[in-house]
């Protein structure tokens, strides 16, 4: 995905009022590069455009986030498959092993390092079998092909660079947002009345201001 999906905005944009006031006011003096109008005022959300402002950020990163689980789930499906199907060879292994059978030097090792105390009870069982039954040792042939492999690894790469490329577009897409919602901020006329009532002010990110707002409510 790339950061185009999110440039259809219209499911997640609103219009967000916001009150001019003076810079030099008490409120806002102390805002660090805070969206100003040509007539030297600073853009301050209102209390409700504060509240839908992050709430519509919330969504698009939800949007986002599927996208990186989802990545992220195929990876993890595609792996604990491959975990499932190794450990079903690793048991073959030790079976043949344990029935007296010659397995190439690579499943041994692989057995080895999954259970180094499963590959001495094999490595002694195919002793002991060797020697009691006398048999003419079979040598099996790998239980892994290599090609196999080598497509396992290639397809796993790929997986992983979509969880990269869903985790960098999260980022990216939602800082486009971001962005874009600084268009969709409209001044409205600000009385002293309104300025009263507004305790405090918190920036929202990007520059942009608003009326602090209680989201335990």
């Amino acid at each position: 995905m790339n950061v185009s999906k999110v440039n259809n905005y219209a499911g997640f944009m609103n219009t967000y009022e916001a009150y001019k006031i003076p810079k030099e006011h008490e409120l806002v003096k102390n805002i660090a590069e805070p969206m100003e109008t040509e007539d030297g005022c600073v853009l301050v959300l209102t209390e409700e455009a504060s509240k839908r402002l992050q709430q519509d950020k919330e969504k698009v990163s939800e949007m986002l986030m599927a996208d990186v689980q989802l990545a992220s789930a195929k990876t993890q499906a595609e792996g604990a498959k491959k975990y499932g199907e190794d450990m079903g060879k690793l048991l073959t292994v030790f079976r043949l092993m344990c029935q007296g059978h010659n397995v190439p030097h690579s499943d041994e090792k692989k057995l080895m390092e999954f259970d180094d105390k499963m590959y001495q009870a094999a490595k002694n069982a195919q002793m002991m079998a060797q020697l009691r039954e006398k048999q003419k040792q079979k040598n099996e042939k790998s239980q892994w092909d290599e090609e196999e492999e080598a497509e396992f690894r290639e397809k796993m790469d790929a997986l992983n660079q979509d969880v990269e490329d869903a985790t960098q577009n999260m980022s990216a897409g939602s800082a486009a947002f971001s962005e874009a919602q600084k268009a969709n901020i409209v001044p409205i006329e600000t009385s002293s009345a309104d300025i009263a009532a507004i305790d405090s002010v918190s920036s929202l990110g990007g520059g942009v201001v608003g009326a602090r707002v209680d989201f335990t409510i």
